[in-house]
């Protein structure tokens, strides 16, 4: 009984797939003249809190039916998985959009990570009340046979009981996201990115695919690999005998017990951008990434897509306030709706109307400023920013001293506390010039107010690597305080365990802007100690900076290797960058010389910069001949 219902399933999924491949290639991407606008990121089966904010924000009545008129609503994914009222999302929505289009509206959803994962059998996230909400669709004599099934299995195949591998619901749920399921097959005619007006609209964020693929190519090709990937996965699954079903995750290793051809395409579609964070559902550089190496490629995607701004889930805002990041250019709106998942979370949304863009607060009220993401280098209580951090490191009372290694600086640690907030920094006092016998140099020069100079030209640049470092007076000895970074992994450590870095922040844009740094501060002393990274992102944060800010008006020799590249976006930077800039923030720190000396390196660095695109943008010498 069970392996039939299966096999009706299979021809289901492949009749439905093709169906769907249709719609997909039917939707439309891109509306103009859109006057209202609300959107909204990432419920997670908050029905309550979500359809309170819809009420809130004159999209609905208190009957919950449409009123929105002309407004466009735009649903940015993530109403699945954690909480237990995801269905009823998805049946308010599905309702409004039939009501939005009768009154000249529209309401866009998009397909988050989430929703993908329910597709594609990742089922990590969906909560056992989630499962109860589809009982009224589970088939019991196939939950009956099923039961069975799984009770003939040898015992060390059983590594749970079976209510506990299928809840109740769980049967159900898998047919209601089926391709012939209903909700399957709404979720599968969503598109991945649209555009209204001159703003984009995607989950996750916008990685190199779309400004390679454009707005059309970027939907059209994951919803053919979506297909693609369930396509195969039914012919491979029917040719393994499989009964109960499989996750996500195991179902590469079942694949290999197939001996149809289709196993290597299937393999490879795992892979593709539509599961990782290639793609704009699993995308996070916009929202988390060092800014000066995601710039490039956002700029390229929002210029390929005809937009000037962003706007994204799928990465709770430090503050749980909707927030800004690169200048104005993406807006993040997921606030952790779901409270019992998210500390702090709150419903909100984003509101666009007569030009002006504002946020919406359940329960406190709309037109709220919308303010940027503030500096923060490195996690710290209550999200308090650098510049609140700089006055903590000058003011709160130390608790605790503790000497660190046996070289010649011997750095502090230092306990700091103020209003209950107690948090760590290192203070250096080392201040010694250099030593040479004959042309030897035996002893750098080493100073603590290079690492104040080192910390203030971050800022100046805004590169958001250098931890808040302050002046302060210790024990009678002035020197430099600075923000003790937890969670760091210095590089040593990655390559001594062989530890593989994430991959939401590529790693070789953050070194060539550890290269270029370096390189225009004259840095004698970059190990791999002091190169590290947040382990829990592997965002880059640069430390010890003493012995820097030579005046000498060239680049140190072992800084030019391959890798001291300067993109576009450091070359804003560095082009903004001049004397009197300088002047106001680092004296008394750096001397005239030291600043006349960084400026000139800084010269060599864009010089170097012009060269290379004139190389770039020079024509081949094969460029007229179209044939090979």
């Amino acid at each position: 009984m069970l392996r039939s219902v299966w096999s009706r399933a299979w021809v289901c999924c492949c009749l439905g797939l093709l169906a769907v491949s249709t719609i997909a290639r039917a939707e439309t991407y891109r509306y103009a003249g859109v006057e209202r606008l609300v959107a909204v990121g990432d419920a997670h089966g908050a029905y309550d809190r979500f359809s309170r904010l819809l009420l809130e924000t004159g999209i609905v009545d208190e009957n919950l039916q449409w009123t929105g008129g002309k407004t466009h609503f735009v649903d940015l994914g993530d109403f699945l998985d954690r909480g237990p009222g995801s269905r009823k999302i998805m049946d308010l929505l599905m309702r409004l959009q039939t009501q939005a289009e009768k009154s000249g509206g529209r309401v866009h959803v998009l397909l988050g990570n989430h929703e993908l994962m329910n597709l594609t059998g990742d089922l990590r996230y969906v909560s056992d009340e989630e499962y109860l909400s589809y009982t009224d669709l589970e088939d019991a004599e196939e939950r009956r046979s099923a039961r069975e099934y799984f009770d003939s299995l040898p015992e060390d195949a059983r590594s749970r009981p079976f209510d506990e591998a299928y809840p109740p619901g769980f049967f159900g749920h898998r047919q209601a996201f089926s391709s012939a399921g209903k909700y399957g097959k709404w979720l599968r005619s969503l598109p991945f990115v649209i555009v209204i007006n001159a703003t984009v609209f995607t989950h996750g964020g916008l990685p190199r695919l779309v400004a390679e693929l454009g707005l059309e190519g970027t939907n059209q090709t994951l919803a053919g690999n979506l297909a693609s990937y369930e396509l195969t996965w039914a012919q491979i699954r029917q040719d393994i005998g499989l009964v109960l079903p499989a996750t996500f995750r195991q179902r590469p290793r079942l694949a290999r017990s197939s001996s149809l051809p289709i196993v290597d395409t299937f393999k490879d579609l795992y892979w593709k951008p539509l599961f990782s964070p290639e793609g704009p559902l699993w995308a996070r550089e916009d929202s988390m990434c060092l800014p000066v190496t995601v710039e490039q490629e956002l700029d390229a995607a929002l210029a390929k897509l005809g937009a000037d701004t962003l706007v994204v889930g799928h990465t709770v805002t430090p503050d749980n306030r909707i927030s800004t990041r690169l200048g104005g250019r993406v807006i993040m709106l997921d606030t952790g709706m779901l409270a019992s998942s998210y500390s702090g979370g709150i419903a909100s949304a984003l509101v666009m109307e007569k030009g002006r863009k504002t946020a919406s607060y359940l329960g406190q009220g709309s037109g709220h400023e919308i303010l940027p993401v503030p500096r923060r280098v490195g996690f710290r209580p209550g999200q308090m920013s650098d510049d609140e951090l700089e006055d903590f490191l000058v003011n709160a009372e130390i608790v605790n001293m503790e000497t660190l290694g046996h070289g010649i600086t011997r750095p502090k640690r230092v306990t700091l506390e103020r209003e209950g907030v107690r948090l760590r920094a290192i203070f250096k006092d080392v201040s010694h010039n250099e030593k040479r016998m004959g042309n030897t140099v035996v002893e750098f020069a080493d100073h603590w107010y290079n690492e104040v100079a080192a910390y203030r030209l971050d800022r100046l640049l805004d590169l958001q690597v250098v931890p808040v470092t302050v002046e302060r007076e210790i024990e009678g000895k002035r020197g430099s305080l600075q923000f003790w970074v937890e969670g760091l992994i210095n590089w040593r450590t990655v390559t001594e365990q062989g530890l593989e870095p994430g991959d939401w922040c590529s790693m070789e844009p953050q070194y060539q802007l550890l290269k270029v740094f370096d390189a225009l501060i004259y840095n004698l002393d970059r190990t791999q100690e002091n190169l590290t990274f947040l382990k829990s992102d592997w965002i880059l944060v640069l430390i010890d900076h003493s012995r820097t800010f030579t005046g000498k008006p060239r680049i140190l020799q072992k800084n030019q290797s391959d890798y001291l590249l300067v993109t576009p976006a450091m070359a804003r930077r560095l082009r903004g960058l001049d004397h009197t800039q300088l002047e106001a923030v680092m004296p008394p720190y750096l001397s005239q010389g030291q600043m006349r000396a960084l400026l000139t390196r800084r010269d060599i660095l864009l010089r170097d910069y012009l060269e290379e695109q004139s190389t770039l943008e020079a024509p081949g010498d094969n460029a007229q001949d179209g044939s090979h």
